[in-house]
């Protein structure tokens, strides 16, 4: 496994001139004194700043959770745009209510187990104990099943809209640090939190329906399939910051 980049060289990088780098004012969140604190330091060493009228930190720990947050806390605004405009389009609540009728997970949990891993406390259970941190900085109650399938290739996946389920490929452990798996599993947790999963879904189960039917299949469904195909793109943004916030980690996700 690779290490991420170590913080000074990554601030170096992203802020060239530590005089230019940028600050903010932060609240203490233990006495409401405000604190100007700078943004490299916010992002690469949240646990150095401390409040200057308490010394209490500012910001939550490594492991504390973000209680009770929102996906909405997090949610980019290009997603929330997105969204809201394939809301509008017309012929959308039907089909939404049709996929709805037609939506089966059996099978696909079926062609899970059948090709991956069913990681738990007998089968890899330090990708279960990843999986649990991301999922607690993120305060996800629940725990989605969660697969590792074999293949050359870094991806992950999640998809399930009643029983969710997470799927990593054996190429990101081959590659990335701890921290950095850490971080696709809380990218991919945003999904869930955010409630993509119906409308990605959708978005495929589209796609596949003109490409098997094509014709008038496709030009009824064109407009459906752009606007959920361009919305699938800024939902990702949504996600990032889900793997921001669930592994704490700026240097892992930008790597």
């Amino acid at each position: 496994m690779t290490a991420t980049a170590p913080a000074p060289d990554l601030a170096r990088s992203i802020w060239p001139d530590p005089e230019k780098a940028p600050s903010r004012v932060i609240e203490c969140r233990h006495c409401a004194r405000k604190n100007r604190v700078a943004v490299p330091d916010a992002a690469l060493a949240p646990e150095k700043c401390e409040c200057g009228a308490c010394g209490k930190p500012l910001f939550l720990g490594p492991d504390e959770p973000l209680e009770r947050i929102s996906s909405t806390a997090y949610e980019h605004p290009l997603d929330r745009a997105s969204l809201e405009l394939l809301k509008t389009l017309p012929g959308f609540a039907a089909a939404l209510r049709w996929f709805l009728a037609q939506l089966g997970e059996r099978s696909t949990r079926h062609l899970f187990l059948a090709n991956h891993v069913l990681c738990g406390e007998d089968q890899f259970p330090e990708l279960v104990r990843l999986l649990d941190a991301a999922r607690r900085r993120l305060d996800i109650p629940y725990r989605p099943a969660l697969y590792l399938g074999e293949s050359p290739f870094m991806n992950a996946l999640t998809t399930g809209v009643e029983e969710p389920s997470v799927v990593v490929q054996s190429a990101l452990l081959d590659q990335l640090s701890d921290v950095e798996v850490t971080a696709v599993m809380a990218h991919e947790l945003g999904h869930l939190h955010a409630d993509h999963m119906l409308y990605q879904i959708l978005a495929h189960v589209l796609l596949a329906g003109g490409a098997v039917f094509g014709g008038l299949a496709v030009i009824l469904t064109l407009p459906i399939q752009k606007a959920l195909l361009k919305w699938a793109r800024c939902a990702e943004l949504t996600s990032d910051r889900a793997g921001l916030l669930g592994s704490r980690d700026l240097g892992a996700c930008l790597g």
